[in-house]
């Protein structure tokens, strides 16, 4: 019996993408049509034999569609019919293999034209939308001002009445003279 692939989607406005997470994809049969899509093949190290079905909430454009398969997955990026956010992507009940794809998600009120705010300290990471590969070293990121943010305001907490190192210091203490 065929295992099923992890499956992401997001949507805009007017697409979908649909991500299948499997890796080594070998001999796929891609079947898109404008109320389903179904995919088989081979995959991951052991060559498994993996199948979904997803019976589309709403129609898509089979014509002004697009696929990209790589080595780590295939890409899908289906335009709708009609524009307009979907309640969810498939018909009928939740599929278990379906997830939400949260580096591509858009809500219905975020502005298509405008990159999310990053947070105060984070903004010299990069573009974040593709995973970790835009963080590129950290891109400056001063960890002083996240620990003052955090209330730590740059020192550790609670050392700062420690005395200065002094060469007859020592750890030991000196019996009282008598």
């Amino acid at each position: 019996m065929p295992l099923h692939p992890t499956v992401l989607w997001a949507q805009r406005n007017d697409l979908l993408y649909l991500t299948v997470e499997l890796s080594d994809i070998k001999t796929p049969q891609i079947n898109i049509q404008p109320t389903k899509f179904s995919f088989k093949g081979k995959g991951e190290k052991e060559q498994n034999e993996y199948e979904a079905e997803i019976e589309f909430f709403g129609e898509i454009d089979v014509e002004k569609s697009k696929q990209h398969l790589t080595p780590r997955n295939l890409l899908l990026v289906l335009y709708k019919k009609e524009e307009g956010f979907w309640p969810r992507l498939q018909k009928g009940s939740k599929l278990n293999f379906v997830k939400v794809d949260f580096t591509r998600w858009k809500d219905e009120d975020d502005d298509e034209e405008e990159e999310p705010a990053m947070p105060a300290g984070m903004e010299g990471m990069g573009g974040m939308g593709g995973g970790m590969e835009g963080m590129g070293g950290m891109g400056g990121m001063d960890f002083s001002s996240l620990l003052a943010q955090a209330g730590a305001g740059g020192q550790m907490g609670g050392m700062d009445n420690l005395p200065e190192d002094d060469e007859d210091s020592s750890d030991e203490e000196e019996a009282p003279k008598k």
